[in-house]
């Protein structure tokens, strides 16, 4: 088995986590270091968000991209389903 992916975590996704609700952060922390360890776990996004996958936890949403050369997954969203693909859309469309 290959070693564990590294975690990077954007600083947007920092102040996500922190924000949560504190019954959330262990599920959401948890299935993130599983991320480390398989990250094709999560689903391909498509369109204007190819190129990062997401992983569903509850109501909640990961984004985040592999960097396979590297050995680096960055965690790059964490938010609700109802709106996290149209925050991350804009924030990628500011952003770049």
């Amino acid at each position: 088995m290959s070693p564990p992916f590294r975690l990077l975590y954007s600083e947007t996704c920092r102040k996500q986590i922190r924000s949560l609700p504190p019954q959330v952060k262990p599920a959401i922390k948890s299935r993130i270091e599983e991320i480390a360890e398989n990250p094709l776990m999560g689903k391909l996004l498509e369109r204007e968000l190819s190129g990062y996958l997401t992983l569903r936890i509850n109501r909640y949403r990961v984004i985040y991209k592999i960097h396979e050369g590297e050995g680096v997954v960055e965690i790059h969203f964490v938010g609700r389903r109802r709106d996290v693909y149209e925050l991350f859309g804009e924030y990628l469309r500011t952003s770049c």
